[in-house]
């Protein structure tokens, strides 16, 4: 059963998978391979599919129907069985993606990672430009931009430096916050310890004046105590003065 057969029978929709030029299916085996790898080999999301699609679409011939999303996993799946039955082979396969395909889902053999020329800046051209037939200078442009490794490095650093810079925000955050709490519970507690000094020394000065109550009431009450004293003794007094110069008794 000839590749021709299976895409075709395989395909999504808008044409047939032999049309499939070998620019088109390098730039998406690239675009595919690339966000493959970065999901740990693990299965691309309908966004992800998409972004394949748009860079597929950005290097494509502007006579041809842009490829779809599910034309594009389709076309991926064909790939992946066309490479299984030339693995089979006892002969060396010449065909000109067995080796890349090897290196992305093949096994035992050591993985290179290449780096996607296109999908990033593809991405915003075709969305901008959607509805709309693209102007041939504006594909050059979107070509020349993704083919650089060196910019594509540059911007995958740039996405490292924002996660950098968020977390160090966050942190930064955390650390503030922690400080203004750490402040809070201090003043808090400056504000207890003087709340208790005041509690102490009203208590002081509460229990000082009931002393000197006691004490001046007991200084009232001995001079109330005296002066009965003074009274009594002075009536005895009186009274013994009274008897001494009185006449005696006749017989």
């Amino acid at each position: 059963m000839t590749n021709n057969h299976h895409t075709s029978r395989h395909h999504g929709g808008g044409g047939r998978e032999d049309c499939w030029t070998e620019s088109e299916t390098e730039t998406l085996i690239e675009s595919w391979g690339d966000r493959y790898l970065q999901l740990n080999r693990g299965n691309l999301r309908q966004k992800d599919w998409k972004d394949v699609a748009d860079a597929v679409n950005a290097n494509r011939d502007l006579s041809k129907v842009p490829r779809t999303d599910v034309q594009c996993k389709n076309r991926i799946d064909t790939l992946k069985k066309k490479y299984k039955l030339e693995k089979s082979k006892t002969t060396p396969s010449k065909w000109p993606f067995f080796t890349r395909l090897g290196d992305l889902i093949g096994t035992g053999g050591s993985v290179t990672r290449k780096k996607i020329n296109t999908p990033k800046t593809a991405v915003v051209s075709v969305t901008v430009k959607s509805g709309s037939n693209p102007n041939p200078d504006v594909k050059g442009v979107v070509y020349s931009g993704g083919s650089d490794d060196e910019s594509v490095g540059r911007m995958e650093s740039l996405d490292d430096s924002d996660g950098m810079m968020a977390y160090k925000e966050l942190a930064r955050a955390i650390v503030r916050f922690g400080e203004v709490y750490e402040r809070m519970e201090n003043l808090k507690q400056e504000e207890m310890v003087k709340l208790e000094k005041q509690r102490m020394e009203f208590t002081r000065e509460l229990e000082f004046q009931r002393l000197n109550m006691f004490m001046e009431t007991q200084v009232e009450l001995e001079k109330m105590k005296n002066n009965k004293k003074k009274k009594k003794k002075n009536k005895r007094s009186s009274a013994t003065g009274s008897l001494s110069t009185g006449k005696k008794p006749q017989r």
